[in-house]
């Protein structure tokens, strides 16, 4: 065996947008505001269900989005997103990625801001650096299992 190291688990898992513990989810982020609803037996009773469905109704504050990198740069974890200026949010990883070898991220933004397509920046060392919301998982291998 060959150690591979943290970098290539977190290339591997960023590539197929899984989320990881501490960066897309925490006990501060809910499983909707993860777009990970569809992992939930809603017509069962479970722990925090009632708050959750209290989410559902009134939509979240707050969506996990895709982000391509229209200019060069590495939009790294906690970096802002912003939009006109104005911080909406920020990155949750980001890496340059070695499938597609493009810049790419997951970051938290205001569902108004969350539609493919949406034009927005990323403050990369004090610099907005325009970037572009792109539909996840970045990658998908063509092989079946």
């Amino acid at each position: 065996m060959l150690a591979c190291g943290l970098a290539a688990r977190d290339s591997l898992r960023f590539e197929a947008s899984m989320p990881l513990y501490g960066h897309e989810l925490s006990p501060q982020i809910n499983p909707l505001e993860a777009r990970l609803g569809w992992t939930m037996s809603w017509n069962k009773p479970f722990i925090g269900r009632d708050a959750l469905l209290k989410v559902k109704l009134e939509k979240p504050a707050r969506l996990l989005v895709g982000l391509e990198m229209v200019e060069k740069a590495v939009p790294r974890e906690h970096y802002d997103v912003a939009s006109d200026g104005k911080v909406i949010g920020h990155v949750t990883s980001g890496m340059k990625s070695p499938t597609l070898d493009k810049f790419l991220a997951m970051a938290y933004v205001p569902p108004a801001y969350s539609a493919l397509g949406t034009r927005l920046d990323v403050i990369v060392r004090g610099q907005p650096k325009a970037a572009v919301v792109v539909k996840r998982p970045f990658y998908k291998p063509k092989y079946k299992a």
